[in-house]
């Protein structure tokens, strides 16, 4: 774009000079008019920078999960399958529910049992009742079988809330798809064997419910750029195309300036630093981000803060003659 401008600011020397002859090609004229040019210039550069900054440093990202199982065992099916879309609930992998299902049976038999050893206890209740009533029977007795009763009602309370627990786990060999997405890298088959540790998630799964950008921009770029600017963006994917959106957040950090506990002091070497902030952008039509890919990259990315409207042409243009060029290949 600087090279556009010093070829238009380059086509009034040809018709100033030598079409409509206003001013003599003497050294100083010419001198006069570069200089001009390179304020000009210069001015209009720094105020398109400045009011509407642009960044090849944007993409596309999603959320990816880590699938961990609330469960452990040997996988017996994996019916998903690599990059291909799928809904939410979906079967991902099967977990052998042989030993959960042993103790869901267990349990059940327990509680079967628990429920007949109350109904005696309430059966001798209701017996010693009448007994004592007809002051044929001890009150020691009907109490402790009151108690009985009390205690087989508790065994069935704690043997229920095993077979919950027991039946949700049951339930959890069946691992599902937690949002609409796709798995990538899949390298799991029937016979590996899955644990519950976060660290040995047994596949990665790219989430389909944000379709968002992230771009970073220099610390001065960014310092008029608020929440809800408007913003042009133009992706490799998709040539020809730009497409737009809005300032979400603004993250004035880095890591590059956080600190750790630790036993060593900080090294400073005197090199400035060129550490970058980030910008994130919702897509204005989410459903026309669809087909963006997580990473996609954006070769170019505007953003049109509320200063400086004048010189926002400027950056429409060059996201414009971005989308038209993407056709090319991209280095």
């Amino acid at each position: 774009m600087i090279a556009l401008l010093s070829i238009i600011y380059g086509s009034f020397y040809l018709l100033f000079f030598k079409k409509l002859k206003l001013f003599r090609e003497s050294t100083r004229n010419i001198s006069i008019f570069v200089g001009i040019g390179i304020v000009a210039i210069g001015a209009i550069v720094f105020a398109w920078w400045t009011f509407a900054p642009t960044s090849i440093d944007g993409r596309v990202f999603r959320y990816v999960i880590p699938i961990v199982p609330n469960v452990k065992g040997q996988v017996v099916e994996v019916p998903v399958e690599p990059l291909v879309p799928i809904r939410k609930g979906d079967i991902l992998y099967k977990i052998d529910p042989t030993p959960y299902q042993f103790s869901v049976d267990q349990l059940m038999a327990s509680i079967d049992q628990a429920k007949a050893q109350r109904r005696l206890a309430e059966i001798e209740v209701e017996r010693t009742t009448e007994l004592v009533k007809a002051s044929a029977g001890a009150q020691s007795q009907l109490d402790r079988w009151k108690a009985e009763l009390d205690a087989a009602d508790a065994t069935i309370a704690s043997l229920e809330a095993q077979l919950g627990n027991a039946q949700w786990q049951l339930d959890e060999t069946v691992v599902r798809a937690p949002h609409d997405g796709r798995v990538v890298n899949l390298q799991l088959q029937p016979g590996n064997y899955v644990t519950t540790m976060p660290m040995a998630a047994a596949m990665a799964f790219e989430s389909d419910k944000t379709h968002e950008v992230i771009a970073s921009f220099s610390q001065s770029a960014i310092r008029w750029i608020n929440i809800g600017d408007a913003v042009e963006m133009v992706f490799a994917v998709k040539p020809g195309t730009v497409f737009t959106g809005k300032v979400t957040h603004i993250v004035r950090a880095s890591g590059s300036a956080q600190l750790y506990a630790s036993g060593t002091i900080p090294t400073f070497t005197g090199a400035p630093a060129a550490t970058r902030w980030v910008v994130r952008v919702a897509f204005d039509d989410p459903e026309a981000a669809v087909d963006l890919p997580q990473s996609a990259t954006a070769t170019n990315l505007a953003v049109y803060t509320q200063k400086g409207k004048p010189v926002h042409v400027i950056s429409k243009v060059v996201i414009r003659m971005s989308a038209w060029t993407s056709y090319l290949t991209s280095p």
